[in-house]
């Protein structure tokens, strides 16, 4: 939205992050993460910007990739959901979860190469849902299980560019493979480059999505929005995931 949110750099071997009023958290490629409070910061929003904004990057700066996206946890696999803000993604991950699938992530997806494939790597999370979609969810919202139940990590089976649009039936999704031609630009627009690394990270960060783009299918769903059609959504997303 063009509001600076933190700053960040590199000073002799450790790396920072500026939250201003918040805190200054440094770090290295390994080891613990020390936090310097500013006076007056709340202990309850420097835990929530911890995991949400500076757990993320320090993973980034220790060789994860990370995608902002939300991610469902299915027998087949992790399958990630990605959008530009405001789409709805959390709010569909919610749902997916309220159906039964395991919520395995909210904002961001990290994940690493292992022996040639994406493995992706579970890390806690505040749900950020407004109240209106809950109440279209029900008492499914508030059934979802526990996601430190689920494995730290798992290989990640499809992944789900997620658009709006207002001329379809809010009952009738529509999905479509992206072409293993255009899968690297799409998720290069919701990828999380490490800004703060050297020429190697930057060069690894361009090889790791391509083993993504190319060994992971990505499929573009089209939905028209409708709270009251949540469920449905969730569950044609969950029966087109099922299908190899």
């Amino acid at each position: 939205q063009g509001r600076l949110v933190a700053t960040g750099g590199r000073l002799r071997g450790s790396f920072w992050m500026h939250w201003r009023g918040l805190a200054t958290f440094w770090f290295t490629e390994d080891g613990a993460v020390r936090a310097e409070a500013a006076p007056g910061a709340i202990e309850s929003e420097l835990r929530d910007i911890f995991v949400r904004g500076v757990i993320p990057t320090v993973m980034l700066a220790r060789g994860f990739e990370g995608l902002h996206a939300a991610a469902i946890m299915e027998p087949s696999g992790v399958v990630g959901l990605c959008a530009t803000s405001g789409t709805g993604k959390s709010t569909i991950s919610l749902a997916l979860a309220s159906s039964g699938a395991g919520h395995f992530a909210d904002d961001t997806l990290m994940y690493r190469v292992k022996d040639g494939l994406p493995v992706a790597q579970r890390l806690p999370f505040p749900v950020r849902v407004d109240a209106s979609a809950r109440a279209a969810l029900g008492t499914g919202a508030a059934s979802v299980a526990d996601p430190a139940l689920l494995p730290n990590e798992a290989a990640i089976h499809r992944i789900y560019h997620l658009v709006r649009d207002e001329t379809l039936e809010s009952s009738r999704p529509e999905f479509a493979s992206i072409p293993v031609t255009r899968r690297f630009e799409v998720l290069l627009t919701h990828a999380h480059p490490f800004d703060m690394g050297d020429e190697d990270r930057r060069r690894s960060f361009i090889e790791n999505l391509m083993t993504l783009a190319r060994t992971v299918e990505v499929c573009e769903c089209r939905f028209a929005p409708d709270l009251a059609a949540l469920p449905s959504l969730a569950d044609s997303i969950r029966g087109h995931a099922a299908k190899v």
